[in-house]
């Protein structure tokens, strides 16, 4: 025993010298998002549309590289770059100071119809149905350069350029309603507004220690407080103040609270040329989606304008929430984990908020511009890590005669 102590190399293999080389940076494949391809047909043609997401890094994640496209096939089945989407994306961290790239297009579609019949001298009666495609296409690139103080503080740095084009394209279908048969079949494409040239910068102090469950922060608090001007055809400044904090009373129970301002300022703040700000957003006050406001619910009062939309749009808004959080299962004993089989957690929410332009403010705050609120109950699953998605049950309190609305989105937590 004493020689066996004695030699602690007796039985090793031989050491051996492994060649070394230096490390180089490769881009690799990480992942792929769900490839989404869908058709579809209609009195103006068949449709075809697409997309997929790919992310690259390399073996140290020092440097990743994500990249999304759609392909849509267009109106009555045509074609138009101004009709792709794409994204590229590029960051690297191989030094304190982190900087990345990002650049692409982005198309936002809105719609209308109308119909009209009419009988021609041959006595055959005609009906000419117009699809109206409102499109705007934004084309932009941008560098960033981030600095981290420590593991909970940085501050991040933007610059770039964007070009926005507005055009609206009319597809006409006249056909007799008698034998079927098109008399007329075309597409116009002409420009709405004259075409936006703008720079954009932004400096941003960010503060985060908060800690992730399943599907949304748990402890911790964050905040945010940016500053981003935007020049060239149109002046105006985003101002954000973004504060969290999450409070833990008891084992599994999570208090959290979010108030958030951003507005435009300046002098084209509120150009109609630019998306207004709303305040019914699902990530923001639950129960006012716009897809889920009926024309019913609307007070015309002489005007085509609607008052409860009118009332979520502005250049500034202003919004709270409070969200008590706890794992569906653990709570009541069905399960010892955290979780159970599947991760749900179950958020019993108040949200409120406000929107309102230049010259006016919130009634909170003194103004004339009255808010809106919601409460109700959301579930939130985590779809095997592959994305968080959120089934809320909202009673929205400034809606008469509404009861509760249904929403579903794919978003986690704030």
């Amino acid at each position: 025993m004493s020689e066996l102590l004695a030699s602690p190399a007796l039985g090793l293999p031989e050491p051996i010298s492994y060649p070394a080389e230096p490390y180089k940076t490769r881009l690799t494949l990480e992942g792929v998002a769900q490839p989404v391809v869908g058709v579809g047909v209609s009195q103006f043609g068949a449709a075809l549309g697409g997309g997929v997401a790919l992310s690259f890094g390399d073996m140290l994640g020092n440097q990743s590289l994500a990249t999304v496209v759609q392909i849509n096939s267009g109106i009555a089945g045509s074609t138009s770059v101004k009709d792709i989407g794409a994204q590229v994306g590029y960051f690297n961290r191989t030094r304190r100071w982190n900087w990345g790239v990002v650049g692409g297009q982005v198309p936002y579609l809105s719609s209308g119809f109308q119909s009209g019949v009419g009988v021609l001298p041959s006595g055959d009666v005609v009906q000419t149905d117009q699809l109206y495609v409102f499109r705007q296409t934004e084309r932009s690139a941008s560098g960033v350069v981030s600095y981290p103080f420590d593991r909970a503080r940085r501050v991040d740095l933007q610059s770039g350029v964007s070009n926005i084009s507005f055009d609206q394209v009319v597809t006409t279908t006249t056909y007799s309603r008698l034998t079927g048969v098109v008399y007329q079949s075309s597409t116009e494409t002409t420009p709405l507004a004259e075409t936006l040239t703008l720079g954009t910068g932004s400096v941003a102090y960010v503060f985060d220690t908060s800690v992730f469950g399943a599907t949304s922060p748990v402890q911790g608090q964050r905040y945010r407080v940016e500053a981003a001007p935007t020049f060239g055809t149109i002046n105006f400044t985003g101002l954000l103040a973004d504060y969290r904090r999450y409070f833990m009373p008891a084992a599994f129970y999570t208090l959290g609270v979010r108030v958030m301002h951003y507005g435009r300022y300046g002098s084209g703040s509120q150009d109609t040329r630019i998306y207004p700000l709303y305040v019914g957003s699902p990530w923001l006050v639950r129960g006012y989606d716009a897809g889920s406001i009926d024309t019913t619910e609307c007070v015309a009062s002489g005007t085509s304008s609607c008052a409860l939309i009118d009332r979520l749009l502005g250049s500034r808004m202003l919004v709270g929430n409070v969200e008590l959080r706890f794992p569906l299962l653990r709570p009541f004993g069905v399960s010892s984990n955290m979780y159970g089989p599947l991760p749900v957690e179950v958020a019993l929410f108040a949200d409120g908020g406000a929107a309102w332009n230049r010259g006016d403010g919130p009634s909170i705050l003194g103004g004339s511009r009255s808010g809106v609120s919601s409460v109700g109950v959301a579930f939130r699953v985590n779809l095997l890590g592959f994305a968080v998605g959120e089934f809320d049950f909202a009673r929205p309190l400034q809606r008469p005669g509404q009861g509760w609305v249904f929403g579903f989105n794919l978003m986690p937590g704030w």
